[in-house]
């Protein structure tokens, strides 16, 4: 009995302790927010690639070619006047022919006159050269005593001979009926796209590529008439070309005054036009182009056609230009 006794009191302390424990409220308390935690970034362990790259380093300029001196091997001295004129080898072409200057006078005022540089696709341009060494060697007194005069007239002797199959002088009868071969020299190069003005090696003739060379002055041809032409240092230098009817003043890259005034001279005794460009197609290497960077007036006279010589208005324009 005093067993069980103690055994009911103990278990109504039991539910009395755990009725007295709080109620739980009917409104649900505001949850606390738990704190933020930043974790340190990672390290880096990869440089980073920069967005922007250092300059590059120029490359450096390739100094000027040097201009070569004239070859004693294929430079001779004149030859004692014959006829009222001295000749000289001013060199050799690529199959070693000569290129020969026939000078008049001895005045201190130097004057050029050049053709064939374009062979014999332009072969009236040569026997248009020989009729002028024929009329001077008759005429001396037509040259003023201040004036020395030159004239070269064939600066392609190889393209002469494929067309005509001769060296020095030919006559109408020895033209082939195909001229053009005999545009280009032994090397299959124009001679008028190797010149230092504007050169390119993709160089045009009206809308066909022909060959320039493998660098301005590449061509031994070129070589002479340039060494031979600065040494003189001529007030006038006239290429005679074929056919285009006009005088074109030359000029790198813009117009050379001194060469335009060459132009009217001529044009203006021989009755063509006067031009102060040749816009046709693009005209790289030029000769009188270049002549004129080293402050040479130079032009271009283009004949009526491929066989005339336009002997007349050719004679009053050489005149013309003696007595400007």
């Amino acid at each position: 009995m005093g067993l069980l006794f103690l055994f009911i009191l103990l278990a109504g302390c039991i539910r009395v302790t755990s009725d007295a424990a709080p109620a739980v409220p009917t409104q649900l308390a505001t949850a606390v927010p738990l704190p933020t935690i930043t974790l340190p970034p990672a390290p880096h362990t990869a440089t980073p690639i920069p967005t922007v790259l250092p300059p590059t380093q120029p490359l450096p300029t390739a100094p000027p070619a040097p201009t070569l001196p004239p070859s004693p091997a294929t430079t001779l001295p004149p030859t004692p006047a014959a006829n009222g004129f001295i000749t000289q080898t001013i060199g050799l072409s690529v199959e070693k022919r000569p290129l020969i200057s026939y000078t008049f006078g001895n005045g201190p005022t130097q004057i050029v006159f050049i053709g064939g540089i374009h062979g014999g696709y332009e072969w009236n341009t040569i026997l248009l050269a020989y009729d002028a060494i024929d009329y001077f060697t008759e005429n001396p007194n037509m040259i003023p005593i201040s004036v020395t005069l030159h004239i070269i007239p064939s600066a392609n002797p190889d393209g002469q001979f494929v067309v005509t199959g001769k060296d020095g002088r030919f006559s109408r009868a020895d033209v082939a009926w195909d001229t053009l071969p005999g545009r280009v020299n032994g090397n299959q190069v124009d001679l008028n796209r190797n010149w230092g003005c504007n050169w390119s090696a993709t160089a045009v003739w009206r809308d066909q590529p022909i060959g320039a060379g493998s660098k301005p002055f590449s061509e031994p041809e070129n070589v002479a008439l340039r060494n031979f032409i600065v040494a003189l240092q001529p007030t006038a230098v006239v290429f005679w070309h074929s056919a285009f009817n006009g005088v074109f003043a030359a000029g790198c890259p813009d117009l050379y005054q001194p060469s335009y005034d060459l132009a009217f001279v001529y044009s203006q005794a021989a009755g063509y036009p006067v031009y102060t460009s040749f816009d046709t197609y693009p005209v790289t290497g030029d000769a009188g182009d270049w002549l004129a960077t080293q402050g040479i007036p130079a032009v271009s006279v283009e004949l009526t056609n491929h066989e005339s010589l336009d002997w007349n208005q050719n004679l009053a324009g050489m005149l013309a230009v003696l007595n400007q």
